[in-house]
């Protein structure tokens, strides 16, 4: 019973990476190497099996931006869904933030409640705290700081999935990460 259910958890996993193509193009992707080394490391770990198969058997992988940060949750962050229907069509680019690649240690310089963008227009992943111990996104604890890194592309396992809908109107008055990172390199150049 249970491997009925990872198997079609599988397929909605593959679905999802497909409906990443339908969002608005981006300029530059990541090449298919880089996206072998990615599902390498998240073999290599064994916690994350579920996303490195879906980045592997996908025909149509992912298509990542050139520069980007993942929040992978691990499998058993996944295991916790009752059906496969009970993720949404952008659960996968929620996970990813483009624009740039975040070390752990990038993430732990930004101010609590900044916002990371995401590949889902308009949707944002909050930081809810940032002690190196404790760092969360989401309220998702990162696991694996770290987890794949290169020049372009930084990968962290969380441990739990991402919340797409948050409610955020109650929330004080955030900052997005650009800003925060901007105002620090010319804080850091004068």
């Amino acid at each position: 019973m249970a491997k009925h259910y990872s198997q079609k958890l599988l397929v909605v996993l593959l679905l999802t990476a497909i409906t990443i193509l339908n969002l608005p193009s981006i300029s530059a992707t990541t090449s298919n190497q880089e996206v072998d080394a990615i599902v390498k490391a998240l073999v290599q770990k064994g916690s994350f099996t579920i996303w490195a198969k879906l980045f592997a058997n996908s025909k149509t992988r992912p298509v990542l931006p050139k520069n980007a940060t993942l929040f992978v949750p691990t499998d058993a962050a996944l295991s916790h869904l009752r059906y496969a229907t009970d993720m949404d069509p952008y659960f996968i680019p929620y996970h990813i933030t483009p624009q740039r690649h975040l070390l752990f240690s990038d993430l732990c310089h930004l101010k609590p409640f900044s916002l990371l963008p995401t590949l889902v227009p308009s949707k944002t992943i909050l930081i809810t705290s940032t002690l190196a111990s404790n760092y969360k996104v989401d309220n998702s604890l990162i696991t694996h700081p770290n987890l794949y890194l290169s020049p372009r592309i930084a990968v962290h396992g969380i441990n739990r999935i991402l919340d797409l809908h948050p409610q955020r109107s109650k929330m004080p008055a955030l900052l997005r990460v650009g800003d925060v990172l901007g105002a620090a390199n010319t804080h850091a150049a004068e």
